[in-house]
């Protein structure tokens, strides 16, 4: 366990806002920077034991961190769906169609390379790369897309080429250094090229439920950004806002719930999208610098 600074503004002044122990009964300390308040694990293990926590069983074993059978392809099709609703919220085609033929993109942290495939689908020349054995060896070989198993941060891209589109679906708050992550994606990214991100969002629904909230995966998840402080960091990198939405109510389907909590849910998701409350957020940003 090493303490960090804060990966956003590199203060080291934090304030403790809770402990968390996760299924190993290990416990982690959850605080808030007080310069810039981005929420992080402090102190944070290192890479190396992080990626202890990604086996096969995260992806095949249902649980509040992992999957049930990440493989399948019924997860394949909802994370699908999941993708369409956001793209479209994020007015995705209107840009895709203003682009030439031939289009490059790259998904950072791609796990098994569903949305490579949902990209190469649409006509892109598709890429992703993630450090995860099991998920890569299953997008090369059941899906035979080009995924490749790496460190992002120390990867090069092949004839230094650049991206019209990175992506980084539920994945930043995953990332032992986030900030470096997206100015190295600024980087591969061509002039007017686009970024979109997910992931869960530090807001209202976050702070009300405390150590109980959904997202509150510890030590999986390092980082909980709120939609601003997300949108301040990208700025300053050389990132100009597009859209965003953010969506969730945290109210899970369940089989044997009562007509009331069902009600309840019909009404709480929609609202907490068109209040902008929702626990999950996803955004676009162009390349302005």
């Amino acid at each position: 366990m090493e303490s960090v600074s804060c990966n956003t503004c590199g203060s080291s002044d934090f304030r403790s806002l809770f402990s968390k122990s996760n299924h190993r009964k290990e416990t982690f300390h959850i605080v808030e920077c007080k310069e810039c308040g981005l929420v992080q694990v402090n102190p944070q293990p290192s890479p190396e034991e992080v990626a202890s926590y990604y086996s096969e069983e995260y992806f095949l074993k249902r649980s509040d961190r992992g999957y049930d059978n990440y493989f399948s392809d019924s997860v394949k099709n909802e994370i699908a769906r999941v993708f369409g609703l956001n793209l479209k919220d994020l007015g995705f085609e209107v840009w895709e169609n203003s682009l030439p033929e031939s289009k490059r993109c790259l998904d950072v942290g791609c796990a098994a390379g569903y949305f490579v495939d949902y990209m190469r689908r649409r006509g892109w020349d598709s890429y992703g790369i993630d450090i995860a054995e099991s998920p890569v060896r299953f997008a090369r070989e059941k899906l035979g897309l080009q995924v490749e198993q790496g460190d992002f941060l120390r990867w090069k891209s092949g004839n230094g080429q650049k991206y019209d589109l990175v992506t980084l679906w539920a994945s930043i708050e995953h990332l032992h250094k986030p900030r470096e992550t997206l100015e190295k994606i600024h980087t591969h990214l061509k002039p007017g090229g686009r970024i979109v991100l997910s992931t869960c969002r530090w807001g209202i629904l976050a702070k009300l439920q405390g150590t109980s909230w959904r997202y509150l995966n510890v030590p999986e998840h390092l980082y909980y950004y709120s939609l601003s402080g997300l949108i301040s960091l990208c700025k300053e990198i050389g990132f100009s806002e597009t859209a965003h939405v953010t969506y969730g109510s945290g109210m899970t389907t369940k089989k044997d719930a009562s007509l009331l909590y069902g009600f309840a849910k019909k009404i709480a998701d929609p609202l907490v999208k068109v209040l902008d409350q929702g626990d999950m957020m996803a955004l676009c940003f162009e390349k302005t610098e």
